[in-house]
């Protein structure tokens, strides 16, 4: 077992990796400058699910999570997460049959609902064409304030929550041995690095190289209004769930797209969008939009594993589905050193010999 972890990042990922060190018994530093729960995790809406640009590897360590999440909730009651279910009309350009045919194969229950089972399902939403799906066990987590909710049971589980920026990895020889920060170095058996789209630069500071990306997502928020969707909806050009507080979250695209590059405009759009979707006019007032960058890794798959002694890398732009699943594995290998085999796809060393910036 490690002596001592240091885990830089406080979002979704970098919490739920404090945590679950600090339960299995290691001595937990996690550093973050903010206390909001991690800038991406905050600007995300939060759908969990494992129907999003799959293949089969990859699947599988998201349906691992959402069973995760499902026996945290039973744990935990107060934790922000609910499995809502998933209502889909359209899937940004993959047929829905595609979805159908890829999927339930492997066991994911997807079930083929008409029009007028939408309509039972969702009275309020316009969009009805002739067929949907619905998956019942997808869910929707507020990352941000699970991202909080998890930090919480670190630091009671024993973990030191250090307010302050790291600013590069430190290294002698060829083991990571901590980080320094804006006020201190701080140093550690084991570095994780859970920096979200800053957990490239801070890699490349020892030398290693993970090519990464940062998407634009830009979500509209409205203010509370009365229970109008029960589920996460997915149209053709617009996704949207609603908050047990009554705002509803919306965006038109997961992937960064047109509507995301003027946010002011875009918004707008999506809100117009929001309206029309729902029948009759929803008594719907806009709040605010929010335009985060979404941490990818170049091929679009997660980066977890080790590229160096003593360090530790967990980022990809799937947080708040992955969050539970990437916490439990990656303790598990480094406290035992034995890595699950959900894992294997993801090692940082897939870019070793790509001579990518």
């Amino acid at each position: 077992m490690a002596q001592s972890t240091l885990v830089t990042g406080a979002g979704i990922i970098g919490s739920a990796m404090a945590w679950h060190l600090a339960e299995a018994g290691c001595k937990v530093t996690l550093v973050d400058p903010s206390d909001t729960g991690g800038a991406a995790s905050a600007m995300s809406l939060g759908w969990t699910n494992a129907t999003y640009e799959n293949p089969r590897f990859y699947y599988d360590l998201r349906r691992f999570s959402m069973e995760r999440w499902d026996a945290l909730k039973a744990t935990y009651p107060d934790l922000p997460y609910r499995r809502n279910g998933t209502l889909y009309t359209s899937f940004y350009g993959t047929p829905l049959q595609t979805v159908y045919d890829e999927h339930t194969p492997w066991g994911y229950p997807m079930t083929w609902v008409s029009a007028k089972q939408m309509a039972e399902l969702e009275p309020r939403l316009s969009v009805r064409p002739e067929r949907g799906l619905i998956c019942p066990v997808e869910g929707h987590v507020a990352p941000h304030e699970a991202a909080v909710f998890l930090r919480e049971r670190a630091v009671k589980a024993g973990a030191e929550y250090v307010r302050s920026r790291v600013l590069s990895v430190l290294r002698q020889q060829d083991r990571v041995t901590g980080v320094r920060t804006e006020h201190a170095e701080l140093k550690a058996d084991v570095t994780v690095l859970a920096a979200g789209r800053h957990t490239g630069q801070l890699a490349q500071t020892v030398g290693v190289k993970i090519p990464m990306t940062a998407p634009p997502g830009l979500l509209i928020h409205t203010k509370p209004a009365p229970p109008l969707i029960n589920r996460t909806i997915l149209t053709e050009d617009l996704h949207m769930a609603q908050w047990p507080d009554g705002t509803i979250t919306a965006g038109g695209d997961f992937g960064g797209g047109a509507v995301n590059d003027d946010p002011e405009t875009g918004a707008q759009i999506l809100f117009e969008r929001l309206q029309k979707a729902l029948c009759p006019p929803a008594p719907l007032e806009y709040s605010h939009h929010t335009l985060g960058l979404r941490p990818t890794p170049q091929d679009g798959f997660p980066v977890i594993g080790s590229p160096l002694q003593g360090l530790y890398l967990t980022v990809m732009h799937s947080g708040a589905t992955l969050a539970p699943a990437v916490g439990a594995l990656a303790t598990d290998e480094i406290t035992t050193g034995q890595r699950h085999a959900l894992l294997d796809p993801f090692h940082p060393n897939r870019f070793a010999n790509t001579g990518s910036e």
